[in-house]
């Protein structure tokens, strides 16, 4: 604001000034000469306060571009944060299901990803198993597939 005030205190000092000599010439060529001298400074008083104008705006931009890289680094933790919470989740309920179907599962890890068109997505599910369910492997790849839609990876430890 302070910028646009010193600008329009230049432009009047300087119409004030060119007013006052426009008016003590005598008319003629002498006038004609001046008039276009007096023109040529009113444009240079007029240049000069709003390059500074200008030049100040451009410092504010740089202020302007380094909140954003804060505002996309805050994203990309937030949507790291809710990729893992996501995980976390994603692995408690497909043990809890498998559970509720009647089988024993050690633990199951999941890999995800991102993209911008689906967002989160499952890229991997493998499923740790004992030895005792390995019949079951079959159903278990079973029910994974139509409950998650994702080809399970069973291992046995």
């Amino acid at each position: 604001m302070k910028g646009i005030a010193d600008v329009a205190a230049v432009i009047c000092a300087a119409a004030i000034a060119s007013s006052l000599i426009s008016i003590l010439i005598p008319q003629g060529s002498t006038k004609k000469v001046l008039s276009a001298v007096i023109g040529v400074f009113i444009l240079c008083t007029l240049i000069v306060p709003i390059k500074n104008a200008v030049s100040g705006i451009s410092l504010e931009l740089d202020v302007l571009k380094l909140t954003e890289s804060i505002t996309a680094s805050a994203d990309e933790a937030y949507e790291d944060a809710v990729i893992k919470e996501t995980k976390s989740r994603l692995e408690s309920s497909v043990a809890s299901y498998l559970l509720s179907e009647g089988f024993k599962v050690k633990t199951a890890e999941i890999k995800l990803g991102k993209d911008d068109i689906s967002g989160i997505n499952i890229k991997s599910l493998r499923i740790y198993i004992d030895k005792s369910e390995i019949m079951n492997s079959v159903r278990i790849i079973d029910l994974i597939k139509r409950k998650y839609e994702v080809y399970p990876v069973i291992k046995v430890s």
